[in-house]
């Protein structure tokens, strides 16, 4: 069995740490997808992009003070007429909206929408239409770029392409994303623009990582509006994509996708889809200035020469706001104005084909050096080439965004070298079980419960000594135990049955609220709280676990009531204070349990407790003021074998509540008893057993305690203080 079980340790968990590395590749429910993106998010949130001074971008912000200046949007379009005008000096001017009808202002509109007379008719039909002033303007600025909108609701084909376009390898229309329809521009304004392009984000969950190049309509491409700007700017007429097995591109045949695109002398790297990775600046950081500043002046024309402009919004009524790495709810036309910015400074992300490759035997290579580095050192030298190889792989991804911008995911690696330490790590600890549990059936025979988990645990804790805690004690006693077990003279099996189920119900109430049982003595339970684990409320926990084990007790005499002509009862005492606890006894046979004053004196309450007629007492180190629980003070009392005085209380349950004037009278009681003003004391008792059911016990024990005072009379410092005669 050992020789099978080191075999398969030796090469199963070899062939397991081959198997786990193919995780990546099969990437079950997206997880090391999300896992990496989280990882290239982190990256750029380190190491985010820089905006420097000579940087041409500029945004022309719809924002709400230029909704509340100009009106509600949307504007009459000899607003954008006039910002056109106003931009007149910008390389490209681009429009992040889609003008799909009509100016809803247009003079003529007027006619068929209010009574007006033929002469006021003739003047309104003469004067040109706001989109023909925004047609206009459009046509005298020479560079603006009108945007439009992809979708699956209609089979609107795109207008004619305004670009050239030049392919290179595999046709890339089969790696790009297709729509059904489009919405553009009303065909006044489009036929005046110098570009148009697609406003679309692509394919993003709600985080924006990417943007599209390029889309198509059936087999019409469509570029991006970022990319369309950047052609109106520098001037160009030709876009050219390169595909996989284009030259100077190895494919080796295979279909892998779009590689990058050209435009004049730039050169803009993509995923296998056509998209490009966003590396996102601090948007505060780009240069932004209020539509309402450009219309009426306040920016001069000559701030916009040679900048490349876009009118957006960031309106939140609007409602044109994503997520990015690095920042939540941004404008959507600030996140093509950061592709447009990294264009012209040349700087992007990459995630070249290879690296997914060297991700795949960088995971492999660590997993198998992680289990072979285990079965030779054990578990620490495992994680040592665990810590040394993640440090070194996420090192790498830190170096590389760096320096080159890639794209390395550490995730997928770690992943991998963190499934197989964890499974080889298991299966060390499953024989460490194996061997623990061998222990505890040897030994559980002969010690505690206690006792042999500490010793399957570690071979420390066969060693005498104990240490010093604050603990509460519980103790417990069948009441009248003798009596019992005269009815069951002739039945010894049905007293031991009886005793064990009773001790069963009370033991599983101690054990429901944290009670650890020490031992029992017969018909006694003993039990403690706040070792061997620390609980802070130990005093609040034993007294619960008291009511309930009444509680218990209640129901089982319901339960065996006709099976036996007697109702069961117990007496509990419960007491807190220091003590040692731990290993006792000798070096051949010990056990784990307490010693100290505190433990006695919880025994010596409960033995008290049938004299009291009381079913729970409790000393002076268990009494809470602030408790739920009503407490009341019932004597002082030097137990046998002390010669100190304990006050001790019984308590109820936290719903048991006594009337205040009760309450009162029995604080006086105790004053006139401890006074010795003995007709006083009775007086009170009379009146107070009248009115508590639940303490007529106890005040019938008080008045027989006072008749033999009145004969025999303590002396005068007696102080109140009851000394007993009994344990």
């Amino acid at each position: 069995m050992k020789k099978n079980l080191k075999q398969f340790s030796r090469y199963g968990l070899l062939i397991f740490a081959i198997l786990v590395s193919f995780l990546p590749i099969l990437n079950p429910l997206q997880i090391f997808s999300n896992l990496q993106n989280y990882s290239f998010d982190t990256l750029q949130r380190l190491l985010p992009r820089e905006i420097y001074a000579e940087d041409p971008v500029v945004i022309i912000d719809i924002d709400d003070r230029s909704l509340a200046e100009i009106g509600q949007w949307p504007w009459s379009r000899n607003q954008l007429a006039r910002l056109t005008n106003k931009a007149y000096a910008a390389a490209a001017l681009g429009f992040d909206i889609v003008f799909a009808e009509p100016d809803r202002t247009n003079p003529q509109n007027f006619i068929s929408s209010y009574p007006l007379n033929e002469s006021l008719k003739k003047e309104l039909s003469a004067l040109p239409s706001n989109d023909e002033l925004f047609a206009q303007a459009i046509t005298d600025h020479g560079t603006v770029v009108l945007g439009q909108a992809l979708n699956n609701k209609n089979n609107i084909k795109p207008s004619k392409a305004k670009f050239g376009l030049v392919t290179q390898g595999d046709d890339p229309k089969q790696f790009i994303t297709n729509y059904s329809g489009i919405q553009h521009n009303i065909k006044q304004l489009e036929s005046s623009a110098a570009g148009v392009g697609s406003m679309s984000i692509g394919n993003n969950d709600a985080i924006v990582r990417q943007l599209p190049t390029f889309e198509r309509v059936d087999d019409q491409l469509v570029p991006s509006l970022a990319l369309e700007m950047t052609r109106v700017a520098v001037g160009a007429s030709t876009f050219q994509i390169k595909s996989s097995n284009a030259s100077s591109e190895e494919a080796y045949g295979a279909q892998t996708g779009i590689n990058n695109i050209k435009l004049g002398p730039l050169s803009i790297p993509t995923t296998p889809e056509g998209n490009a990775w966003v590396y996102f600046a601090p948007s505060r950081n780009i240069s932004t200035v209020s539509a309402a500043d450009v219309i009426s002046g306040v920016i001069s024309p000559d701030f916009f020469e040679g900048k490349v402009a876009l009118v957006g919004t960031s309106a939140a009524g609007l409602l044109d706001l994503r997520s990015t790495p690095t920042e939540k709810n941004v404008p959507g036309v600030t996140i093509i104005a950061q592709l447009i910015q990294q264009i012209f400074a040349n700087e992007f992300l990459q995630r070249p084909d290879w690296l997914f490759g060297a991700e795949f035997i960088a995971g492999l290579l660590l997993a198998v050096l992680i289990t072979l580095g285990i079965q030779a050192l054990g578990p620490i030298g495992g994680l040592s080439i665990f810590l040394v190889g993640s440090g070194g792989i996420m090192g790498s991804s830190y170096y590389f965004f760096k320096s080159k911008l890639f794209l390395v995911d550490p995730i997928s690696p770690l992943i991998i070298s963190l499934s197989v330490y964890v499974a080889v790590t298991f299966f060390n600890f499953l024989f460490t079980e194996l061997e623990r549990s061998r222990v505890r059936g040897a030994f559980a025979q002969y010690l505690s419960p206690e006792m042999v988990n500490r010793l399957a645990e570690s071979s420390e804790s066969l060693v005498l000594g104990g240490e010093r805690k604050e603990m509460t004690f519980l103790f417990s006693d069948i009441r009248g135990f003798t009596k019992i077990s005269e009815q069951y003279k002739d039945d010894p099996e049905g007293l031991t049955q009886l005793i064990n189920e009773l001790l069963t119900v009370l033991s599983n109430a101690i054990l429901e609220h944290g009670g650890t049982i020490d031992k029992y003595m017969g018909d006694c339970i003993m039990a403690f709280w706040n070792a061997p684990t620390d609980q802070a409320d130990h005093r609040q926990l034993a007294i619960q676990a008291a009511h309930s084990m009444n509680e218990a007790l209640d129901e089982f005499n319901l339960n065996t009531e006709g099976s036996i002509d007697f109702k069961l009862e117990i007496g509990i005492g419960i007491n807190s204070g220091n003590c040692i606890v731990g290993n006792m006894g000798s070096d051949k046979r010990f056990d784990y349990t307490v010693l100290g004053d505190a433990v006695n004196l919880a025994s010596r309450l409960e033995s008290q407790s049938s004299n009291y007629g009381l079913h729970m007492i409790i000393g002076e180190n268990t009494y809470m003021n602030d408790s739920d629980f009503t407490m009341i003070e019932i004597d002082k009392i030097a137990v046998k074998g002390k010669s100190t005085a304990e006050t001790i209380y019984t308590c109820f349950k936290s719903g048991m509540k006594f009337p205040e004037e009760f309450i009162d009278n029995h604080v006086s009681f105790l004053a006139e008893y401890r006074a010795q003003n003995w007709n006083a004391a009775n007086l009170l008792i009379d009146e107070l057993m009248s009115a508590s059911n639940e303490l007529e016990l106890y005040y019938r024990h008080m008045k027989a305690r006072i008749e033999k005072y009145v004969t025999n009379p303590p002396s005068a410092d007696w102080g109140g203080v009851y000394v007993a005669t009994n344990k």
